[in-house]
């Protein structure tokens, strides 16, 4: 027996899908190898209100130095900004943070600048 159900997006995937056009993106975890500069997205909460999730994203940019670590993570905001005017699944993204430098405890000798935005998205339905 199936039943259709209503549920949230796999947003750290859509966020990943929509920054990959343009520039290095990964979800958790990172693979043994990767080529800098890069994009890790991580969800970090979020909430439903009738069919509408808003979600709060984190995108740490990496990379060999600050300058391209705040680059390719304030480039990525951009990219989200404009997924929501193309993009069938990102309806609006708005920066909740503005990019930091964030040290990194495990990997100190690379640079990583951390923003959070909030990403709306409809829930979809899916068939269990």
């Amino acid at each position: 027996m199936s039943i259709t159900i209503k549920r949230s997006v796999d947003i750290e995937d859509v966020v990943r899908a929509a920054l990959a056009e343009y520039m290095t993106a990964y979800c958790n975890p990172l693979p043994a190898q990767y080529s800098l500069p890069l994009v890790r997205v991580s969800g970090a909460g979020g909430s439903t209100k009738d069919t509408i999730d808003s979600f709060v994203v984190a995108l740490d940019g990496y990379a060999d130095n600050e300058a391209e670590a705040c680059e390719i993570t304030r480039n990525a905001v951009g990219v989200l900004k404009y997924a929501a005017a193309t993009d069938p699944v990102i309806r609006y993204v708005e920066e909740n943070t503005k990019a930091q430098l964030f040290n990194d405890p495990l990997r100190p000798d690379l640079s990583r600048y951390r923003t959070t935005v909030i990403v709306v998205a409809h829930i979809e339905e899916a068939t269990i």
